[in-house]
């Protein structure tokens, strides 16, 4: 889900993007058509890279500071999984309202995260019918081809093809009608080989992709049909200047007789006459070489575009090096490398943590009984406990190369929840980070105040180990009220204080961690107090008792 997320964050604001090159196409309207050519690779550029540049003129300063595309996308997580970034919560109520609350807030977030599932399956439907016609529109297109006869060089003729175009990527191939007149060859080949040399082929073959990954909208289809425009004419335009003679009757006439409309739909081949043949006509009749002055103008407004449409915001202040520095650090390739390597340990899949390790690191995690298999079928973990769901189980609590640390939310089957702190180092090499040093830390058994920190300094309200909130409430209690006689860890559900112990997995040897619990509140909740005599420390937390008077208590706020 984390990939559409991304996905739809850029897709916004690849949307406010095309809109403004909309108007700046209509700037340069009188300017040669290579111009508003070059400005559609901003667009693909913040569809495809996977990391931004960032400087204080980007127009995403508009809206005010951000991170860029990881601070966007974890707030828009973390209100699915029903905990914004600046959410505070008053909860913990035991009376009826409250309960009827949190289960009504709950509900609401599972039903967002059931819908942007739902959404990410048709997104992923949708791109995989994108995928299959374009396929199958080159299966087909390649069948036509058969029996073409070699020209010369990469050029070729076919009886069954209209018109002249360009197919191929590493070794690019032209195709000529066998129809085609003597006198036009010249320039027709001409403009298909500019499209070669100035790499359209792949131009396009990424438009195609980006296209077929944001299918959903409507402002990267009109993108894609304009800049198709906008090569072609820009081309057409190359062609003219090159032959150095007035072949705008000649050229527009085989443009008329070649016209395929859009029969290469697929958006590979480069078609002598494919696309809007009218405007392309339009364009090659009042075609003139171009002053400097528009040229220059023509310059400046790409300059200018590309700074401010290709980067993000830079959030350090004036003279602040290290600020900059921080932020240059904590980037969006980097939280997605942690994401990836969080979500890895929650489905416990261990390729992607092997190819996210270095060696040293793949031969540590097999020593530590955490990476088992070999190359292509790794397999990460055990069976219990371990964090379920990769969508809600981590919380990545700070990201940079030399310190990221990310918290899991372990389960058992009673069920039962504790925390894991993991400290990861990285180092990038070849474009890709790596994880260069890894140390899991299992907070339970909490014996001193910094631990019990790492541990609920996110709080404990709407987050996994909230017993209110994350769904195992009633069937804990259930289990309790079944076993209690049987089993001492539930016994201790049933007062607060050894519920404390037990809830905030707490260890129980003696002189290592006291609970205090003070009187009853109005409200039917106690607070507790939790000391470490090693330290000194302490931490006050709320016990509540939402399932009746015989029930179970559970932990709620911690101060």
């Amino acid at each position: 889900m984390y990939l559409f997320l991304m996905v739809l964050y850029r897709g916004m604001i690849a949307g406010g993007i095309v809109v403004a090159i909309l108007l700046l196409r209509v700037l340069l309207k009188h300017a040669p058509k290579i111009y508003s050519y070059l400005l559609w690779a901003i667009v693909l550029y913040r569809l495809l890279c996977p990391f931004t540049f960032v400087s204080p003129f980007s127009f995403l300063g508009i809206f005010g500071e951000t991170d860029g595309a990881q601070v966007q996308i974890a707030e828009v997580q973390s209100a699915v999984q029903g905990v914004t970034l600046a959410e505070e919560r008053q909860g913990g109520q035991p009376d009826e309202t409250a309960v009827h609350t949190e289960r009504r807030e709950r509900e609401v977030r599972l039903s967002r995260r059931t819908v942007l599932r739902i959404a990410a399956y048709v997104w992923a439907a949708g791109m995989a019918a994108m995928f299959l016609y374009g396929a199958v529109s080159l299966f087909l297109l390649f069948r036509r081809l058969k029996g073409a006869v070699r020209l010369r060089d990469n050029i070729y003729l076919s009886d069954y093809v209209p018109t002249p175009f360009v197919i191929g990527t590493v070794h690019p191939r032209i195709y000529l009608p066998s129809s085609l007149q003597e006198k036009e060859t010249d320039y027709i080949i001409l403009h298909e080989r500019t499209h070669i040399r100035r790499g359209d082929h792949i131009m396009r073959m990424l438009s195609f992709l980006t296209l077929a990954i944001y299918w959903f909208h409507p402002l990267i289809w009109a993108a894609y049909y304009l800049s198709g425009k906008d090569m072609e004419m820009s081309c057409d335009e190359a062609v003219m200047r090159k032959m150095g003679e007035d072949i705008r009757a000649d050229y527009a006439t085989s443009l008329l007789n070649l016209a395929t409309g859009r029969l290469f739909s697929s958006g590979t081949p480069l078609a002598f006459g494919e696309g809007d043949t009218k405007t392309r006509i339009k364009n090659v009749m009042r075609w003139r070489k171009p002053n400097r002055v528009a040229v220059g103008i023509a310059l400046a407004v790409i300059a200018a575009a590309a700074v401010v449409f290709g980067t993000d915001p830079w959030r350090a202040e004036a003279g602040d090096a290290e600020t900059g520095q921080a932020a240059g650090a904590e980037n969006e390739e980097l939280r997605l490398a942690a994401d990836a390597w969080a979500r890895a340990v929650c489905n416990r899949d261990g390729n992607t943590i092997a190819n996210l390790s270095t060696a040293q690191i793949r031969e540590q995690l097999e020593e530590e009984a955490l990476l088992s298999g070999e190359e292509g079928s790794y397999v990460f973990g055990w069976s219990s406990p371990w964090p379920w769901d990769d969508e809600q189980d981590y919380r990545i609590v700070e990201c940079t190369e030399s310190r990221t640390a990310i918290l899991y939310y372990a389960w058992t089957s009673d069920p039962h929840v504790t925390v894991w702190q993991e400290i990861l180092t990285w180092n990038r090499e070849g474009g890709e980070y790596q994880v260069v040093a890894s140390s899991l830390r299992y907070l339970d058994g909490i014996s001193d105040s910094d631990s019990f920190a790492q541990a609920y300094g996110e709080g404990i309200n709407g987050t996994p180990i909230d017993y209110l909130a994350n769904g195992a409430g009633e069937s804990l209690n259930e289990n309790a009220l079944e076993n209690r006689e049987y089993y001492q860890e539930y016994e201790d559900l049933f007062a607060p204080e050894t519920a404390a112990r037990r809830l905030l997995n707490l260890s129980e040897e003696e002189g290592q961690s006291a609970v205090a619990v003070g009187s009853r509140q109005p409200d039917g909740s106690v607070e507790v107090t939790v000391s470490f005599p090693a330290d000194g420390g302490n931490a006050k937390v709320k016990l509540v008792q939402p399932y009746g008077e015989d029930g179970i208590w559970v932990v709620q706020d911690v101060e």
